[in-house]
């Protein structure tokens, strides 16, 4: 077999295969060898059909698969033979004469892992925010539980505030139709969006409207709306303020704390600063992960073409699927998310591309790799989330061509969290320290 490597593109090779003619030959006789052990023809015993009367039968079929079958093989070698790593599906020529007693000759083209060096990975320098929450931080957090328990208070006069709920009656009218009448609608004030308008434009409008009075604007339909015939439309969107509901805030004592499930104000504050510790934790590791792939991109300079940053945008919408799957996530809002990183993904995809490539090839130099033990466990994991069988996880992970993926997000934490271990970290100290809960000021 004779191999030619053409560089045709970033990442792209052209291969130039031939077969040698007796390569061939050898092909079609075990094709022929096993047909004639396996077909049944009338007139002669199983393994005595004449090598004549199966090429007039039976020629066509038997040149297609030896074909197919030297195709696969030869470039499984040819890749083997010169060292490469294809990514995707390889994309032989249209046109492939086989001739039985000639050599085989075809072209394949196929996209490659690109070729760069990386050093310096284990030299890392990177900043830690701190987790410990602020006053502000714990006083804004208690703030938003008082809203949840909130008792609202009709106003009946003047204009809404933000925080308040509005009772408002909608009708949007095309010319002098009316197309639809909303009745009882009820919303926050500074937290919605109307249609055709901006979560500011709404907030304006409502803020600036009386209890009884009617406003009006001109609006147009956006591309995204529902009613397909209906998009572009300019229509006159009026709404009159029926009612206004102010949410009263309770007051933070040990009462109201034990009302919340706690047995004083002092363990409800712990509560709360521990839990917003946590999540700080969780964002100053999201920020030092951030840093390291911001570093390592620094560090290495290579071309990615387009359809390899088209398989990697598929490859990531796998990933966060499978991460929503790990964290318990709904069907619906995998679904709902999926659609969202769709848009987004397209604009952050080649630089996710290119640290992908660059932790694989870190963890190929450090010999990082997972095991069948830790992807059982993982998968164990994900099925005790959804209360099913790690069995019946496994199949619908192999069934979608996941569980490589699986396999593959689990190598990249391995070597983020061997990277990290590297890396020299430095403490950022909070600007402002918190003041020890369950204690005042004085």
């Amino acid at each position: 077999m004779q191999v030619q490597v053409e560089n045709v593109g970033p990442c792209k090779r052209l291969l130039k295969i031939e077969v040698p003619a007796e390569k061939v030959t050898e092909e079609l006789d075990n094709t022929y060898q096993q047909l004639n052990e396996n077909v049944v023809v009338p007139g002669f015993r199983r393994g005595h059909v004449p090598r004549w009367l199966m090429e007039k039968k039976f020629g066509k079929q038997v040149n297609e698969d030896a074909k197919e079958t030297l195709l696969s093989q030869t470039f499984d070698d040819a890749v083997k033979e010169q060292d490469l790593r294809p990514i995707g599906t390889p994309k032989f020529d249209e046109e492939i004469e086989f001739t039985p007693g000639k050599p085989l000759a075809f072209g394949v083209t196929i996209e490659v892992h690109p070729e760069f060096e990386i050093e310096g990975y284990t030299d890392l320098t990177l900043e830690k925010p701190s987790a410990e929450p602020t006053e502000a931080e714990i006083e804004q957090r208690i703030d938003y539980i008082r809203r949840r328990y909130a008792k609202l208070e009709e106003v009946k006069t003047g204009s809404p505030k933000a925080e308040d709920v509005v009772i408002a009656h909608i009708v949007l009218r095309e010319g002098d139709q009316v197309y639809r009448d909303i009745p009882n609608h009820q919303f926050i004030a500074g937290d919605h969006v109307l249609i055709g308008m901006t979560a500011e434009e709404t907030a304006a409008l409502v803020t600036g409207a009386t209890v009884g009075e009617t406003v009006q604007r001109e609006i147009t339909i956006p591309d995204t709306y529902g009613d397909e015939s209906k998009r572009g439309a300019t229509m006159t969107f009026s709404l009159t303020l029926e009612g206004i509901r102010r949410p009263i805030l309770p007051e933070v004592t040990a009462e109201w704390a034990k009302e919340t499930g706690f047995d004083s104000l002092e363990e409800f504050r712990q509560e709360v600063q521990s839990s917003l510790k946590r999540e700080k934790e969780a964002a100053a590791q999201t920020q030092l992960e951030e840093q390291i792939g911001e570093q390592l991109l620094k560090k290495a300079d290579f071309e990615l073409p387009q359809d390899i940053i088209d398989n990697m945008a598929s490859r990531a919408l796998i990933r966060r699927s499978l991460s929503l799957r790990q964290q318990g996530a709904a069907k619906e809002e995998i679904e709902k998310q999926l659609d969202t990183l769709k848009e987004e993904s397209r604009k952050s995809v080649e630089k996710d591309a290119k640290l992908f490539f660059i932790l694989e090839r870190i963890a190929d130099k450090e010999r990082i790799f997972v095991t069948e033990g830790e992807v059982e466990a993982r998968i164990e994991s994900i099925a005790a989330n959804y209360n099913r069988g790690p069995d019946q996880v496994r199949r619908e992970l192999e069934n979608g061509e996941r569980l490589s993926e699986l396999r593959s997000t689990m190598r990249e934490e391995k070597v983020r969290a061997f990277l990290l271990e590297k890396a020299a970290v430095e403490q950022r100290e909070p600007k402002h320290k918190s003041k020890k809960a369950g204690t005042s000021d004085e």
